[in-house]
């Protein structure tokens, strides 16, 4: 092998390190880049899950006191549909009264 030879390979030698490391550099830097990007994602994520929790925890919360509410206006109209019911019963009760007592009047007249 020659002088020229020897030079040649050595520098295509050293060209190839160079490159190689580079290309390595490339890759490391991708990948923690991506490692600090999916970190920052995560606690994006679990920033947004914690709001999310927050407002569920909320919409409960404020279902469970419409719930309360409704069933609260429910049993009042219930009572207030029974006191007609039974004040409707004495009505008739009444009129049933009175058409007794009026046909035993009619029929002691005639």
């Amino acid at each position: 092998m020659t002088r020229d030879e020897l030079t040649v390979l050595m520098t295509l030698g050293l060209l190839g390190a160079m490159l190689l490391g580079w290309i390595l550099h490339w890759v490391w830097s991708s990948f923690a880049r991506a490692r600090d990007d999916s970190i920052d994602t995560i606690e994006t994520m679990t920033e947004r899950a914690a709001l999310a929790e927050a407002k569920q925890a909320e919409a409960e919360a404020a279902l469970a006191q419409t719930e309360a509410r409704l069933t609260n206006v429910l049993r009042e109209k219930e009572i207030d549909l029974e006191t007609t019911m039974e004040g409707l019963r004495n009505a008739r009760q009444q009129i049933s009264d009175w058409q007794a007592a009026y046909e035993d009047l009619k029929s002691g007249r005639s």
